[in-house]
């Protein structure tokens, strides 16, 4: 298997909410903070589909939901972070991180572009408005199962059959999360 010391290596190519910016390297412990928000992000933003109501849809208050959704998350997860960085450090010297994790926690607000613009699909009259609920759902799900080809072709390695099985697991788990969130949360 070629690395990164091998003359033969090529860089996997990268999702966009992936990229570093130009002369930019991103860690391993970078990857992985965007990895878990990417996860984090989709679930929440399929919590918020699966709430919305043919009226909601049609209306246009799924896809605003869907969208403060991610937003909210995003700003919370900021909030959390820099509190976080403030352990160990003296006071202030939070700040020089704050435009990593801003960076990092990106995929969550992304989670919610696709799935509000299916959504708003429906609102324009373009599709029923349960067929852009399935839609922006399925297109969650999605995103959640394939995340293990993300993770092995980051890593370095070729997909097996436990890739494909182990994000049928994740995608089965996310929407358990998603069921108990909707059920004793909303």
């Amino acid at each position: 298997m070629a690395t990164p010391a091998d003359a033969e290596y090529i860089a996997p190519r990268m999702p966009l909410w992936m990229l570093a910016r130009s002369g930019e390297h991103l860690t391993v412990d970078r990857l992985r903070l965007r990895l878990a928000a990417y996860v984090y992000g989709n679930i929440l933003v399929l919590a918020a589909i699966v709430l919305a109501t043919g009226k909601s849809i049609v209306g246009g208050e799924a896809a605003l939901f869907v969208i403060v959704t991610a937003l909210t998350t995003y700003v919370a997860h900021i909030v959390a972070h820099t509190v976080g960085q403030q352990l160990g450090r003296e006071r202030g010297g939070h700040r020089a991180h704050m435009n990593d994790e801003m960076r990092d926690a990106l995929p969550i607000l992304i989670s919610g572009l696709v799935p509000a613009i299916i959504l708003l699909a429906a609102t324009l009259d373009v599709v029923p408005s349960q067929l852009a609920q399935l839609g922006a759902a399925l297109w969650v799900v999605a995103r959640i199962a394939l995340i293990g080809f993300l993770v092995e072709r980051l890593s370095g390695r070729r997909p097996t059959w436990r890739t494909f099985s182990g994000g049928l697991v994740l995608a089965l788990l996310s929407a358990i999360i998603v069921v108990l969130k909707v059920l004793f949360a909303h």
